[in-house]
């Protein structure tokens, strides 16, 4: 999950920084002291959250939103301030929420359970090389082949591309829940169904070794990856 955070204020930026690591621990986080220097950096699917502060020298947020709802309608955007005074124009852009400074973990966390992240989660994709689309979390596992990577997702759909390895494990390196297990092959952990014998057991009955190389630190990995599901879904 990639967030970015703009505000005039370090620290406005500092205090949103310690609750976002301990709230989304996995997170990717970009911080923007002004509007302008957001939107140099920002691109349709660049982000999925950005929390902005409406009251900064430059652009106001809420005109820097205008632009980004213009291109994306789906990237979740959160607005802080200490006013309402934009409530209606909020709504104009489509803003999914309202933290009122100073923020603190409660109101974060209501936040999180307000936007419904997990679900825009469900509908990410990427788009492949040749232009294939490709939603991530119908992912199974990925294999390498003759420079192409064959990728098997759920309803039995397999799809290829002429890609390497490499990049593919690069395209896919921001998102923690694809783990590299064995030389060209990827899997999702959100896919697997058993761990036995040092193989993963996938939802579609496929069985992929462990390489023995990546035992230790592929099932640290897979173990982590488990306890934080259960963490955020109590």
């Amino acid at each position: 999950m990639k967030i970015a955070l703009v505000d005039d204020r370090p620290e406005e930026i500092d205090r949103l920084l310690i609750i976002i690591e301990k709230a989304l621990p996995h997170a990717k986080i970009f911080s923007f002291s002004c509007g302008e220097a957001f939107l140099e950096t920002w691109k349709r699917g660049e982000f999925d959250l950005v929390l902005l502060d409406i009251f900064m020298d430059g652009q106001l947020g809420i005109e820097v939103a205008r632009k980004v709802r213009m291109e994306d309608e789906d990237v979740r955007l959160v607005f802080c301030t200490t006013s309402n005074d934009f409530a209606c124009e909020s709504y104009e852009v489509g803003a999914n929420y309202y933290l009122h400074k100073p923020v603190s973990e409660a109101s974060f966390g209501k936040m999180l359970e307000m936007i419904n992240l997990s679900q825009y989660e469900m509908k990410r994709f990427i788009r492949l090389p040749d232009g294939q689309r490709i939603v991530l979390r119908n992912v199974i596992y990925s294999e390498y082949h003759n420079h192409s990577i064959t990728i098997h997702c759920k309803q039995s759909m397999v799809l290829q591309t002429r890609m390497s390895q490499t990049d593919w494990e690069n395209t896919l390196s921001e998102y923690s829940y694809f783990y590299s297990c064995s030389k060209g092959i990827v899997v999702n952990f959100h896919e697997i169904e058993e761990q036995e014998n040092g193989m993963f057991l996938m939802s579609d009955g496929t069985w992929l070794p462990i390489s023995r190389r990546k035992t230790k630190d592929a099932l640290e990995a897979f173990a982590h990856f488990r306890f934080e599901k259960m963490r955020r879904e109590s």
